[in-house]
This record gives C-alpha cells, structure tokens and sequence, in this order.
C-alpha cells in the first residue's frame, strides 16, 4: 500500500520467500511475566544508551493513560491506517486454525477477536521514555546483514542479531520485542531524537503472522512484520520503510500520547491497548526487585505515572519508602522486609572501594577459596552479624587468546531471622533473578560482576534472551571462551563455598546447602534411594572391568539419573562393606558404544565444556551407607561401609547413559575414616 499520509504497510512476499511466524513469544496472548520483562528489557536499553561521560543518572519513565485519558477512536485512527485488513486476515486465518485443531488454546481465539474490535475503539497506551540517553543512532538507510552499532537498525530492522558493543547488558537483539508482545494488537510506536540532532523522528513496528489477503481476486501474500512509516511510491520489492520525520504529525503524537520529551535525546516508545498484566504496581514491583542496585547507586531513577495519582519517583532517597509499599511476593528474597535489606547490602557493595576487601581466589575447591586468610577470625565475623565483602579473583580465556586476570566481589552476611538465605546477582546494572543457590541457610549474599570486564562478557555469553540465569552449557559460551563451564561454575557456586569456610554445618545440612546449587530440572523428582520406584527405574547389570565382585553391585537407571547398590540377595553380599570401587559415566552416543561415548565426554571436558560435571552441585548425589569422592567430572570413589549400601546420582538430561564400574585399592585418608 502507497499514499500521501504516513500508514502501516505489509511488503508483498515474494515466491521465495521462506513461510515464517515470529517465536519471540505468545502472540495476542498475556504472560504471567510481561511486567518484568517489560521492566528488565526497555531498562536495560535505556541504561546501554546512556550518554557517554555522563554523570547524571538515566531517567526511565512509565507513563499510563488507563481510559482517563485513552484517545478518541477518531485521534487514534491516524496511527492505525492501513493496519485493519492485515490485522483482520491474521485473526480470520488464525481462527481457521483453531476450528480445525482442537488443541489450540481458546485464549488466542478470544484474544485476536479483541484486537480486531479494537481498532474502532478509544486507544488507551502505555508510554516508555528514557531521558540522559543518545536515541536511535545510526544510518537511517542502512539495511546490510549486519550494522555495527547502528542502534536505529538494531531496533526496527533486525532481529536476533544485536549491532550493541561487548559492555553492554543485552546481546541477543531479541529483547525489544517485549514492546510489541506488551500490546493487545502486537505493535508499537517509537518516537526518538537522536542526539546532536533537532528534529525527532517516529517509526511503528507490528508483528503479527505470515498471512495472505484477497486482492479483487488475485491472493497475495504478507510477512509478519510490518511498519508504520513515512509514504513511499517505491515497490514493495525496493521498499524500504523509513521513519517520518513529518513535525507537524509528531507533535500531534506528542501530545495525543502525552510524551514528556521536549529537546533530550532518547527514545519515547508508545505500546496502544497494553495488556491487562501491565499495571503501575506490577511495573513499580519489578523495578525494585530488579534495578534496585543502579537506582541505589544513583545511576537509574525511575517514574511512574498513572491518572489521578501522584507521580511514583523511585530513586536512590525515595527506594526504601517504594519498597515497604509493594505488595507480598510468592518469592520470599522479593517480599517487602527482604528486599529493604538487599538495599542495605547494595550500598554496602557502593561503597566497598573505600573499604578492606577479603582476597579470595574463585574456584571450585573449597580449600583454596581461602588460602591464606585467618578463618577463624573470619568465622568470628560472620557470626557477628558483620558483612564480609570478598574479592574473587578469576582468570578467564578467549577462544584462540591469552588468560585474562578478572575479578568479581561477594557480599556475605548472616541472618538468622531468614526462614531460608537469598542470594542476589549482578551483571553490570542486571539482576539476574533465577539464580537461588543457598536457601537452607540463614545468609544474604550480593555478587556483582563488572559488565564491561572479560568476566562480565563471559557471563553475558552464559544468558540466554530472557537474561534470567547463566547456564555453563550455553552454546554461545562453548563457542567464544575456553573452560568457560568451569568460570560459570566458580561464579555460581562461591557462596556456598564460602559457607562452607565460615560456619560449622551438620553433614546433612550440608549435603542440603549444595543440592540447592542447580535444581533437577522442573517435573523430574529428586529419587530417594530408599523408596522405590519401579514406574521410573529398570535394574540393570553394570558394565566393569573389574573381577567377578562386581556381581555383588547392581544399577537403576532413574528418570533423571541412576543410582548404584548392592545386589538384591546375593549370596555373598557379607564381603562387600569395606570395599571401594570408581564409578565412571557418560552420555550415550549414536555410534560407537561405550568407549566412544567416554571419548567424546574425555574431549568436551579438555576443551572446557563437558556435558555435565560431578563439580558445582549441578549433580545431585545421595550416598547410604558408603563414602564417596569425586574424582574428575564424570567419576566417583565409592567405600562401601554396609552391604545393604546405595549412591544415587540424580540431575541429568533425558539422554540415555552408559556406565563403567570397578573395584579399586582404597583411596581415602586414614585421618578422614
């Protein structure tokens, strides 16, 4: 479609074209998360963009229209020409789709005929404005595969790949698109004046379905994404879309959406018909639990507006008033008493410069985190109450490069008022929230990573879309670092090493405080040893080298593991307490047999990325009546003290899994028995 007036244009597909629907997320659908990533993304963007030498903090600004101030259809209609027929199509074909299959939730039914109806429908909107921000920079008519730090190309014309530099906080390109999911009709309006520039300029994005529409006659089909820019007599095969740069029209959308801007540079963004999660108390809750370290800091300050309340101001000297003011949270480390002393710790960390800092050394051998320091005066303060404030000292390597020194800082306190302990994850201004390691002791714990160090890139290489949690089999990371699983590890797993160091656990709460550390994925039980399960389990024989006493030993494959025991009734199972015995494992390959999948475990762990590692609690273990030590990645040392003894290794892929066990000479310490 051409014209004279700015309006949303779909470019005809050509033959070739590959049929394609957007998977960012659900479509015409709500999220129980919308709010926080809603918060986490457009945040994130705003604190990347932050002018360069600038010392004052960035503004965010979340501006509410509810239908106080919802614009007139006839308003409203400016900014949806040309939208109606695509939007109609996509809706008719989906609920083609949904007839003839009846698995499709109804949701999306009810949720296209809405945003159908909704065109003729006074438009309420939500706004987001950053302020002490650069804009949308870059080359307006640039289109090529990839353009380095063109911020304008990134957000309207890419998707996936991210033209952001290695110190910024996002990285997968994909991020923005919580702006169209935030809408009941999948689009958005971006308003932004770039900076050194006087004129703003405004552009528009939908992303609905790939879908065909009738044409007197002749079908003609349509990509997902369409735009809302400036007219062009240009084919759709040469088009282009370009923003408009018409002032007279963006002043009207200035007023019409009640944009703060004025002469700043940024980026107003205006979601219509914003979905029902997207309230100003769902908004003001994620903002204080996942940017109250950059608004402590004074680097973030936050607005909430909604009419006929007062302006919501979140920042370094109004927080802790916010925070006793949200509501309670299903999450204990988010309720409002929790988050008031994460507060506390975060300025804590501001401040850490000008204070003593305990050395540390990252890894994963409790023993040498400590190396060198007094422990018992370090136990002494703890158990005052006092906040440790460690320096983890890390080394990580780039593929095909030298190690580079890093660092990363840990703040640890006790708490014995805590029903369970919370840790808490920086990277750069990030929260990274699904990261709950130390939950069966009374702790508080802060770790912060400088984003723009190597550490803070390897970690940004760890996230995925989302930015919610490092995961040390990340494909991004296997291809860019080397041992990168292992540095994912020390990160992750250094406040319970340090627990360890510092106080006196019971064995068994001990065993407690690392099967926190890397939960068995959702729906898969943790397997007791001593119940049974014959629904999930098969009694298998193990594969050994090992002499005939190996028939005392038999395995049961588990859901998500296997577990290691003794034989049911054996004749001579009286021989077996006392003797100890390696226990080797791996994925199974699809050629090869045993000894290729063993080859192919030994080579991912010499480049850094095993499958999986016995270190850093991503396995559970569960030992009855025996002893054990892990000896490498993918081994356990066994003594078995009674013949009715069990070990289970439980957290493991649904792949299967193939075995080697042997009798060895004992191995442990006389001082340990």
């Amino acid at each position: 479609m051409t014209g004279t007036s700015p309006s949303w244009r779909f470019a005809r597909m050509t033959p070739s074209e590959m049929n394609q629907d957007p998977v960012q997320g659900e479509f015409f659908t709500a999220a129980s998360d919308l709010p926080e990533r809603l918060v986490r993304e457009s945040i994130q963007n705003s604190l990347d963009a932050r002018l360069p030498g600038s010392s004052e903090p960035v503004l965010v600004r979340f501006g509410f229209s509810a239908v106080q101030q919802a614009l007139p259809a006839e308003e409203s209609a400016r900014y949806l020409a040309g939208l109606e027929p695509h939007l109609a199509e996509v809706a008719l074909e989906s609920l083609e789709d949904i007839e003839s299959d009846p698995d499709r939730v109804p949701e999306e039914q009810d949720a296209l005929l809405e945003a159908h109806q909704l065109l003729k429908q006074p438009m309420d909107f939500l706004v987001v404005e950053d302020f002490g921000t650069f804009g949308l920079q870059g080359d307006l008519d640039a289109n090529s595969a990839y353009e380095e730090a063109n911020h304008f190309w990134g957000f309207f014309r890419s998707v996936g790949i991210s033209p952001k530099p290695e110190d910024a906080g996002g990285s997968w390109g994909l991020g923005k698109w919580v702006f169209p999911d935030a809408s009941r009709l999948n689009t958005f309006l971006g308003i932004t004046l770039r900076k050194g520039e006087g004129q703003p300029l405004l552009m528009g994005q939908a992303v609905l379905k790939t879908h065909t529409i009738d044409h007197d006659g002749e079908i003609m089909k349509y990509p997902a994404y369409g735009s809302f820019g400036a007219p062009s007599t240009d084919p759709d095969h040469e088009w282009l879309p370009l923003p408009i740069s018409d002032q007279g029209l963006i002043r009207k959308a200035q007023m019409h959406f009640n944009l703060h801007r004025q002469s700043e540079s940024g980026l107003s963004v205006i979601i219509p018909f914003p979905k029902a999660d997207l309230t100003p108390a769902a908004v003001e809750r994620a903002v204080l639990t996942q940017y109250f370290l950059p608004v402590v800091s004074g680097a973030l300050v936050v607005e909430i507006e909604h009419p006929g309340v007062a302006t919501k101001v979140i920042d370094a000297t109004t927080i802790d008033e916010a925070v006793l003011g949200i509501a309670e949270s299903e999450r204990d480390d988010e309720s409002a008493e929790s988050l008031s002393k994460a507060i506390k710790l975060a300025r804590e960390a501001i401040r850490s410069d000008q204070l003593p800092l305990i050395e540390a050394k990252a890894s994963l051998k409790r023993e040498e985190l400590l190396n060198g320091q007094d422990l018992e005066a370090l136990r002494d303060r703890f158990n005052r109450g006092e906040v440790l404030t460690f320096k983890m000292s890390s080394g990580v390597t780039r593929k095909h490069n030298k190690r580079t020194l890093t660092s990363f800082r840990v703040f640890l306190e006790r708490d014995e008022d805590l029903s369970e302990g919370h840790d808490y994850f920086v990277r750069g201004n990030l929260r990274i929230p699904q990261m709950d390691h130390i939950k069966n002791f009374p702790a508080r714990a802060l770790v912060l990573v400088e984003g723009e160090s190597e550490l803070g890139h390897l970690l940004r290489d760890a996230e995925g879309p989302a930015h919610v949690s490092w995961d040390p089999h990340a494909q991004r990371l296997k291809e860019r670092w080397s041992g990168g699983y292992g540095r994912v590890q020390e990160v992750r797993r250094a406040v319970p090493l340090l627990l360890q160091s510092l106080v006196e656990i019971p064995q068994e709460r001990l065993k407690n405080l690392l099967i926190d550390l890397f939960p068995a994925p959702s729906g898969l039980p943790t397997v007791a040893l001593d119940q049974d399960d014959d629904d999930s389990s098969t009694t298998v024989p193990p594969v050994s080298r090992s002499r005939s006493n190996a028939s005392l030993l038999a395995i049961t494959r588990l859901k998500d593991g296997f577990s290691l025991h003794s034989a049911p009734s054996h004749p001579k199972l009286d021989s077996l307490p006392g003797t100890s015995w390696r226990v080797s494992f791996a994925y199974d390959v699809a050629r090869g047999g045993q000894r290729a999948a063993f080859n192919s475990f030994k080579q991912g762990a010499k480049q850094g990325s095993p499958d999986f590692s016995l270190y850093g609690g991503y396995l559970r273990i569960a030992a009855r009546g025996c002893r054990y030590e892990i000896a490498s990645d993918n081994e356990i040392v066994v003594k078995v003290a009674t013949k009715e003894f069990g070990l289970s290794v439980t957290g493991l892929d649904h792949r299967d899994v193939v075995t080697d066990v042997h009798e060895i000479a004992p191995s442990w310490n006389s001082e340990e028995e």
